[in-house]
C-alpha cells in the first residue's frame, strides 16, 4: 500500500496515476474532504488557469480524457478571453494572448517601442521556461545542475529590477502583479519567475464553461480529479491526522501504526519535519519561510537550492507539494505529483513509466497526448 499524507494537488494527481497502474493507495486528509483549499486557478477572479496540458496528460493517464469528463456534465474547456489589466492611473489594458494580437494591443496602446519591449522580454522567457522545466518539471531536480543554471536564468535581477527596466510604467505593473499573485515580495523575487507570462502567451488562458457559455470555478477540475481517485478505487480517509513518518516506511495515524510500501508527503516542510522528526528534514524547514502565497517566500535565487528534493531524508518517504521546486502553480504540482508517480513505482517494480513523448516539446509548446493501443494511456 502506498499512503499520501494530505490532500494537496501533487499528491492527488500521484495516487490517481499510481492506482491507474495497479497500486493500492490511501489518502490521508485532516479535514472532512479531500479537495479542500486545492484550486486550479493561476490568476484572481478563480475561473482562468494555464498550461491546461498538465491536466489534460494527468486525466488521459488515469483514465478517461478531459474533454470526456467534462462533456458527461454538460461542461467544455475554451480558451479564456483577453486578460483585463488595471493600472495605478486607472487606465486598462485588455491583454490577448496571442504573440501577434499582443503586439497589436500594447502597441496601440502604449506605443511601439513599448510593444517590442514587450515581445523581446516575452521571447527571453520563453528560452527560460524550457530550461526551467527541463530542470524541474520533467526529471527530478539536480541540485548541482540548478546550482549552476539558476544563477543564469535570465532576466536578471529581481521581479522588481525586471519592472523597472521596462520604459512603459503599465508593463512594468504587469510585472509586479505577477510577483503579488504569487504571494512574494518582488525585490526578492527572482526576475525569471516572470516566465508565467510567457507561459499565457504560448499555452494559452482557458476556463471551464457550461452549455449557458457561463464561465465556471477552476475547482471544478479538482472535484474532477477527486471523482476519478474514487473510481480508480484510491481508499479516501478524511478526519485523519497522521501523527508520524517512521522508517520503513511507517505511518502512525489513528493511535496504530502502519507499515506502507511508500510515502508521499504532500504537507509543507514544516510539517513534515514535525512528522519525520529527521534532521534533513528540519535544517530544510529551518531554511525556508512562508509567503502570502502557497509554497515559500523567495529571498533570492538560491531559495531554490533550500527547497526539499523529492526525496529529501527518509528511504521509500516521498515530498510533493507547492513547496517543491518546480513551484507552487496548480499546473506545477500536477507534474511534481507525476514525477513522485513515477518514482515510487520504478522503486517498488523496477519499470520505469515515465512517458515518451514529453508533456511539452523542445520548442516550449505541447505535444499531443496519444493514447496507447492497449488503451492503457
Amino acid at each position: 500500500m502506498i499512503a499520501v499524507v494530505g490532500g494537496g494537488l501533487a499528491g492527488l494527481a500521484a495516487a490517481a496515476r499510481l492506482a491507474r497502474v495497479g497500486h493500492d493507495v490511501v489518502v490521508f486528509e485532516a479535514r472532512p474532504r479531500v479537495g479542500v483549499g486545492a484550486d486550479a486557478a493561476t490568476e484572481p477572479g478563480g475561473e482562468v488557469f494555464t498550461l491546461p496540458a498538465a491536466w489534460r496528460d494527468l486525466f488521459t493517464k488515469s483514465g478517461r480524457k478531459l474533454e470526456a469528463e467534462l462533456a458527461l456534465r454538460g461542461l467544455s474547456l475554451v480558451p479564456a478571453g483577453p486578460r483585463a489589466h488595471r493600472f495605478a492611473d486607472g487606465s486598462t489594458l485588455d491583454l490577448p494572448n496571442e504573440r501577434g494580437e499582443q503586439w497589436t494591443a500594447i502597441r496601440a496602446a502604449l506605443g511601439e517601442d513599448a510593444a517590442v519591449a514587450w515581445r523581446d522580454l516575452l521571447d527571453c522567457l520563453d528560452g527560460t521556461w524550457q530550461r526551467w522545466r527541463q530542470l524541474s518539471l520533467e526529471t527530478e531536480p539536480d541540485q548541482r545542475l540548478l546550482r549552476t543554471a539558476a544563477r543564469s536564468l535570465l532576466p536578471s535581477g529581481s521581479m522588481a529590477e525586471l519592472a523597472g527596466r521596462l520604459a512603459a510604467p503599465e508593463l512594468g505593473e504587469i510585472i509586479l502583479a505577477t510577483a503579488a499573485w504569487l504571494g512574494q515580495e518582488p525585490r526578492r523575487l527572482p526576475g525569471w519567475h516572470a516566465f508565467r507570462l510567457a507561459l499565457e502567451r504560448t499555452f494559452g488562458r482557458w476556463q471551464v464553461v457550461g452549455t449557458d457559455g457561463l464561465a465556471r470555478p477552476a475547482s471544478i477540475l479538482v472535484d474532477l480529479l477527486v471523482e476519478r481517485l474514487q473510481a480508480r478505487g484510491v481508499d479516501l480517509r478524511t478526519g485523519i491526522e497522521v501523527a508520524g513518518i517512521r522508517r520503513g516506511p511507517v505511518l502512525q495515524a489513528a493511535g496504530v501504526e502502519l507499515p506502507v510500501a511508500a510515502v508521499i508527503s504532500t504537507v509543507d516542510p514544516f510539517t513534515h519535519a514535525d512528522l519525520t522528526h529527521e534532521r534533513a528534514d528540519q535544517r530544510i524547514a529551518a531554511r525556508l519561510h512562508r509567503c502570502a502565497g502557497p509554497g515559500p517566500a523567495w529571498t533570492g535565487w538560491r531559495t531554490v537550492l533550500d527547497l526539499p528534493t523529492l526525496q529529501p531524508s527518509l528511504p521509500g518517504v516521498l515530498v510533493a507539494s507547492a513547496w517543491s521546486v518546480g513551484g507552487p502553480d496548480p499546473w506545477a504540482q500536477l507534474l511534481t505529483g507525476a514525477l513522485a508517480a513515477y518514482r515510487v513505482h520504478a522503486d517498488l517494480t523496477g519499470e520505469d513509466i515515465r512517458p515518451s513523448n514529453k508533456l511539452i516539446g523542445p520548442n516550449g509548446r505541447p505535444r499531443p497526448v496519444r493514447d496507447r493501443a492497449d488503451g492503457r494511456g
